[in-house]
């Protein structure tokens, strides 16, 4: 009596594992691409969070010196990033998504590893003569906040001030 064969085969094995490998050398690509897509959609959105609150915070307050009214918007970098991160928005590597920026080219223009959106805040100063006879021109507070050089992004700098919104591309990868 011949006894029928249970299982699988060597031969039924190693085709399996063989499938197997193929399709995880195309998943696993497709997923990181996926991953790194989904993550710079997320510094594009804090990036383009803080413009609005930014663009909408000068509004309201220049509204508000038209009728008479104080200023409310911060007046200090560490008083916007407050206000930036009011919601509780994370950085994809946890922690805050902005984080004062010294407008340092390697260093302090946003965080580049973990997609944190640099801030610096500028005060409106009077023209003054400095001591050579050079005259320091006048500057309107103003708001800068940089879009860090995030795997594919370029670095975007924008300043918010009374008059608008002014965005430029900084460098590239």
């Amino acid at each position: 009596m011949n006894n029928p064969s249970h299982g699988f085969s060597l031969f039924e094995l190693l085709i399996a594992t063989a499938v197997i490998g193929i399709v995880s050398a195309l998943a696993v690509p497709a997923y990181r691409s996926y991953i790194d897509t989904a993550n710079m959609t997320k510094v594009t959105a804090n990036f383009e969070q803080g413009l609005w609150v930014g663009q909408s915070t000068f509004a309201k307050d220049k509204t508000r010196v038209t009728i008479g009214l104080p200023r409310t918007a911060p007046s200090d970098t560490q008083g916007w990033i407050e206000l930036l991160n009011k919601g509780g928005v994370q950085a994809l590597g946890g922690g805050p998504a902005d984080i004062p920026s010294t407008n340092n080219k390697t260093s302090g223009r946003g965080d580049a590893e973990k997609g944190v959106v640099g801030v610096q805040w500028f005060a409106a100063r009077e023209s003054k003569v400095r001591k050579n006879g050079s005259v320091r021109p006048v500057r309107d507070a103003m708001l800068r906040l940089w879009r860090p050089l995030y795997l594919s992004f370029v670095e975007q700098r924008a300043e918010i001030s009374d008059e608008g919104i002014d965005i430029r591309i900084q460098r590239k990868n």
